[in-house]
């Protein structure tokens, strides 16, 4: 059995989600230790506490936005130490070997495209982060690497970040996500008009404006028979009154496997900026095609004219063609959605998940 301390981040969204279902479905070997919250111990790891305060509260400022510091002091019994997109000290009798993971596209890209700050201005943060990480003997992906036996990251997008700040290329791994097999739905050849989905959280970046002008474009020529379910904020109320729109301000996501994909027939995703995007490996587990944005990650994820269709982000024609093009052609779009189920058996699934993570992990060890 391989003992794992899994270190992550209390309230981090979707990287919270990530480490507890890494934590409760571990690959077959694997026996994790989770510890999420600050200044907080669990059996084999004690916090540092106070290195950790004092950093948080008297350096981090400095390289704000990167990470803060998680400091533990670990026994013999980890034979691994996994960290999770945290800037980190690990000091342990034997030098137990480390891994990192990191999610999104990286805080370099989190900095870059989603802070909007210009790469001057991200070159001296990582500049001030080297002095103070490398100082200190604080473990970075981007400038102070060398504790580390390996990283991976969700895509190649996210690992071209890495490689161009000069992290060695045998480092870097490429390991997506994985998630469980649902049944696929079964859906009548014949149906009452096309029904898209949205699901996001941050409406702007995510789309949903082009989403919603699309729909009320398409309805209004009395062609096409289309409607939008819009799930994931606040906003999507003002929709309801509207014919046209379903709106969720945000469900569970039982109910959103349970209810909502099964009566999708494409999902929608138009990111002005998206890091990774899980919701098209979702869709694809439904056989659902995907039309979204022409950025980051995504186009590894949706293969174009295969599984969906890739469109201009921010660009409202590009997505209204799209659209257009799978509502109007209903063969075209199952045939799509059935290459996406494929590819996401072939590709993301838990168990393909754990192959690739538990290799990673042995390489790990190997050279450590």
């Amino acid at each position: 059995m391989l003992e794992c301390l899994l270190v992550g981040m209390e309230g981090g969204g979707g990287e919270e989600v990530f480490v507890r279902d890494l934590a409760e479905n571990p690959p077959a070997g694997v026996r994790y230790t989770l510890a999420l919250r600050h200044h907080e111990s669990v059996a084999g790891a004690r916090s540092r506490r106070v290195t950790e305060v004092l950093f948080n509260r008297l350096v981090h400022p400095w390289i704000w936005p990167l990470a803060g510091l998680k400091a533990y002091r670990v026994d013999r019994r980890f034979d691994l130490v996994h960290v999770h997109n945290y800037a980190h000290h690990i000091s342990s009798p034997d030098r137990v070997a480390v891994v990192m993971s990191l999610g999104g596209g990286s805080y370099y890209h989190y900095v870059q495209a989603y802070l909007g700050w210009p790469e001057e201005r991200i070159q001296a943060l990582y500049r001030r982060g080297r002095t103070v990480f490398r100082t200190f003997g604080i473990t970075n992906e981007f400038v102070n690497w060398g504790r580390l036996s390996g990283i991976f990251v969700r895509s190649e997008f996210a690992r071209g970040f890495l490689l161009r700040m000069g992290v060695p290329v045998s480092l870097v791994e490429v390991i997506p996500p994985g998630f469980s097999v649902p049944a696929p739905p079964v859906r009548p050849l014949a149906r009452d008009g096309f029904t898209f989905l949205f699901v996001g959280r941050d409406p702007i970046r995510k789309g949903a404006d082009l989403v919603i002008d699309a729909i009320r474009v398409l309805r209004g020529s009395r062609v096409l028979r289309v409607r939008a379910i819009m799930v994931g904020d606040p906003s999507f109320r003002e929709l309801s009154p509207e014919d046209g729109f379903e709106a969720h301000p945000w469900v569970k996501r039982e109910v959103l496997y349970r209810e909502l994909y099964p009566r999708a027939d494409a999902l929608l995703l138009p990111s002005r900026v998206e890091g990774y995007g899980i919701a098209p490996i979702e869709a694809m587990s439904f056989g659902i095609p995907v039309i979204a944005s022409r950025y980051g990650a995504l186009p590894e994820t949706v293969l174009d004219q295969v599984t969906g269709l890739l469109v201009t982000p921010g660009d409202g024609e590009s997505l209204r063609q799209a659209m257009t093009a799978l509502a109007t052609d209903a063969r075209r779009a199952r045939e799509m959605g059935a290459a996406g189920r494929a590819r996401f058996e072939a590709e993301y699934t838990r168990e393909r998940f754990h192959e690739r993570l538990l290799a990673f992990y042995e390489r790990a060890l190997a050279g450590s």
